[in-house]
Parts: structure tokens; sequence; C-alpha cells
């Protein structure tokens, strides 16, 4: 891995030691450049896991990814900086206990020289900062622990708290998430599939673009309008340094319209 090109696309400077500290930056940084987006999946673009072509993608061609690719990227690009790092396999789990599958979400164990924490920037831009490993509420972010299953909460707006993902402590390999990935890129039911997107965290809210509607968060006030498809590309350009060099399919509900 080009580990200085990566940190130059973040704007950051490697660390002197993994220490916490380091990691806050680093995934602030991180967070901030390398947006949350599935276009390849509407271009028809094969998604790999191999971790030389998600460098590849994102640091050389300057996309972004989701959470397979941006987290495998930042267990790969931490690693190299000396921190200690762990991949889990997270899963849905609702208030009636009842789980979804594994491996729909990865997500990241980092030993620091000031403790243990989760880092998570493939998570539609929910999470800015790393958070310690303990329960409690840390921020916007509640971590919960029965035995040796983990929980995560976050905080909306409203004050109300919404899971988010569980998972048990058991080391994984980046290679585990390939099947889970490649139905999140081709089956119909897939939220990947039904939604075309791109989102960024920004210093005073965030960014989105999602099927055709962008959509702006800034000290709380969300505009939104939409777009055609000039607009969104132009949009991807220049709010998040994404530039396609292909037409995405149309969405199903985009066919609809138009038949209509």
């Amino acid at each position: 891995m080009d580990v200085d090109a990566l940190l130059d696309r973040i704007g950051a400077k490697p660390p002197a030691a993994p220490t916490g500290a380091a990691l806050s930056a680093l995934h602030r940084a991180y967070a901030r450049t390398m947006p949350s987006e599935d276009y390849d999946i509407h271009l028809g673009v094969p998604i790999s896991l191999h971790l030389d072509d998600i460098a590849d993608k994102m640091i050389r061609r300057r996309r972004g990814g989701y959470c397979y690719e941006l987290n495998g990227l930042l267990a790969g690009f931490l690693r190299e900086l000396g921190f200690d790092v762990t991949l889990f396999s997270a899963f849905t789990l609702d208030e009636d206990g009842n789980r979804g599958p594994d491996f729909d979400h990865l997500r990241l164990l980092v030993d620091t020289f000031d403790g243990l924490f989760l880092a998570d920037c493939g998570n539609g831009a929910s999470w800015i900062e790393p958070v310690p490993l303990r329960p409690g509420v840390h921020g916007h972010v509640r971590l919960q622990r029965d035995g040796d299953l983990w929980w995560s909460s976050e905080r909306r707006h409203d004050g109300r708290w919404e899971p988010s993902w569980a998972w048990y402590p058991r080391p994984r390999e980046l290679a585990e998430f390939a099947e889970r990935s490649r139905y999140h890129e081709h089956d119909p039911n897939s939220y990947f599939v039904a939604r075309r997107f791109a989102v960024l965290p920004t210093r005073d809210g965030r960014i989105s673009l999602l099927n055709g509607v962008f959509s702006e968060i800034e000290h709380g006030v969300r505009i939104d309008r939409r777009v055609d498809a000039v607009q969104e590309r132009s949009l991807l350009a220049e709010r998040f340094e994404i530039v396609l060099d292909r037409p995405w399919r149309p969405l199903a509900v985009e066919k609809s319209s138009a038949a209509s």
C-alpha cells in the first residue's frame, strides 16, 4: 500500500506512535475525505475485496466505497502505521433479540498505547471519531455488552437511541466478507442495489446524494433538492471528488417513472 499517497489524500501526517490521539486524528481525516458510496454497483463495475484493488480504487482513482472497502483499506493503512488491528463481523440486532446475517458489516478494533478503540469509517458517515471499547456513552454512540456479545446504538437528533450493529469479538479476515459483499453488490433485495448514494461528513454537518436527491446539513439545518443526471455527476465531482467515466444504470424506481 502507498501509505504516503493515502496520507497525502486525507491530509494527515504519519503518527510518531500508535496512540489514541493519533488514531483519532487519522480516523477524523479519513472519514472526512473518503466518501461512503456505491456507484460501482450501478456502473456495473465488479467490487473486489483484495486490498491491492481497494487501494487502487480509493487511493489512485480517488474513489470511496462501502464498509468492506472503506474499513478494509483503513485496517491495512493503520497496520502499516504501527497499529494492531482486528476485523470483526457485525450484524443487526433488533429490540426483540433477532439478529441479522453475519458479515453484514465490517468493524475494526484498534489497539493503541491508550487502550482499545472501535474504528468505523464505513457506517454512512455517522462515526467521525473512534470509540473506546468500554460500555457506556461516548458522545453520540452508546456501547453495551452482555457476555461476549457487544452492540452499539447511536443518538439521533431527537435524542432517541437507535440500534446500529452488534458483534462478537472473534477475529476475521477480509476475505471472509466476500460472500456477503457479493450479496450486497448483486441481490435485488440489497440496500445498495436499491440505493445509489454518496455521503461525506463535513466540519459542520454532512452532504449526501441519494437516488438523485442532494442533501446538505449544516449546523443542524437540512436542505434537500432533486437533481438530474448531469447535475448529479457535477456534484459528485465538485463536492465528493468522485469522477465517473461512464453512465450509471437507472434504478428500478427511475425506470418505472420513465415508463409512466
